[in-house]
Formats: C-alpha cells, structure tokens, sequence
C-alpha cells in the first residue's frame, strides 16, 4: 500500500522570522534602558563631584637619610702580666772582724851587695894556658899512637898535623888531618888517637867557649909504642 502524498503548505513571509524580531526588540530595549542608567549615574556623579571640597596636594623633598656610622669595636683591655717572681738571695752571715794584732815592725835588713865578678884574664893568661893545654893533649894523644906492626917493621916516619875542636867541658866535637904524613897508616892512626882518647875540661883561664888545637901525631925515632 502506498503512502498518500499530503500536499504541504506554503509558508507565509510574515510568519518566517518571529523569534528574530523578538530578539531584535530585546536588544533594543536593553540598549536604551543601559544608556539610561549611563546617563543618570553620569548626572549623580557630577552633582556629587561638586559638592566635595578640592585637596590640595604638596611635594615635601624629604632629607636624605645620614650615612650610618661605622661600628667600633672597643679593644679588649689586656690582662695584666702577673709578676715577676723575685729571686730568692739567700744571705751569708757576715762574720765578725777578727781583731787584728798589732805586729811589730820589722828591722831594716842589710843589704848585702853582691861581690863584683873577678875582671877576666888577659890575652897573655888566656894564650899561656891554652898552650899548656894543647901540650898536654899532645903528650896524650902521642902516648895514645898505636901503629901496624907491619908499618913499624919498615922503619917508616912521618908527622902529621891534626885539627880538632873540643868544648870547655872537654867533649870533642870532630876532628881531620890538616897536614898529611904521606904515609896513610899514620894518617889513620893519628886520627883514631884523637878519637880515642877522652879530655880534661878547660882550666879557668881558658876561654868559655869551644876551641880549636892543632897537633902534631906521627912516628919519629923508636920511642913510639907499637
């Protein structure tokens, strides 16, 4: 079965928009009735404007503020040193004075003068008794020649002269020929007879000093020992 086609009816223009009018309406209204109130508070406000007394508002420059002081400290006030200790001095009694004996004076003691040394001997003393010395010392020397049996068996002479130097104490110092006897052996036995033969110490008259002798040693007859 088919449906039937209802025919549908054309809408009319004054129908079409009514809810648009209406809101048209509604603004309008709203818009009038808000500058209404605009006007009107406009009105209030310049009535009540007029009625307030004016301020009158001043500019105070203020000073500026002062610089803050800086904070000293005080310094903490030192301690006291406490004292120094005195040192503890122990004191010796002090002995009393013992009395003092008068002493009697001494005597004046005589001065004793020393001797005066004896003046020294002359250069004649002095050479007078270096010469009896020096004979003495020949004559010990001479008796003191000891020569080789094979030199005497040839009966061979000669002298020779012999220097030597001794202290006053009579030690001998050295000793050489000063003039050779040409014949060696009693070159050689003169010197061993200085050598070997000890001395007497020089006489006061000598010179205090050491001294040089010359003597003569040497074979000349038969007298001499072999």
């Amino acid at each position: 079965m088919s449906a039937s086609r209802l025919p549908i009816a054309p809408v009319l223009p004054e129908k079409r928009f009514p809810f648009l009018r209406a809101t048209l309406w509604a603004v309008v209204l709203e818009g009038l009735l808000f500058a209404v109130l605009m006007v009107w508070a406009h009105s209030q406000a310049k009535t009540v404007g007029l009625r307030r007394k004016p301020m009158a508002v001043h500019f105070v420059t203020l000073p500026k503020p002062p610089k803050p002081h800086p904070v000293v400290r005080p310094r903490p006030i030192p301690k006291p040193l406490p004292p120094k200790p005195r040192p503890i001095v122990h004191r010796r009694p002090v002995p009393l004075p013992t009395p003092v004996k008068k002493q009697p004076k001494p005597e004046p003691k005589a001065i004793v003068r020393p001797t005066p040394p004896p003046p020294p001997p002359s250069a004649a003393v002095v050479a007078q008794a270096v010469d009896r010395y020096a004979v003495m010392l020949r004559t010990r020397i001479q008796q003191g020649l000891v020569v080789p049996r094979r030199v005497a068996a040839l009966r061979l002479s000669g002298m020779a002269v012999v220097a030597f130097e001794l202290t006053p104490a009579g030690h001998l110092l050295w000793v050489r020929i000063l003039h050779s006897s040409g014949i060696g052996a009693i070159d050689r036995a003169a010197l061993a007879a200085v050598r070997d033969r000890s001395y007497p110490p020089f006489t006061k008259n000598m010179p205090h000093h050491a001294t040089v002798f010359r003597v003569r040693v040497g074979l000349n007859d038969r007298r001499h020992r072999f």
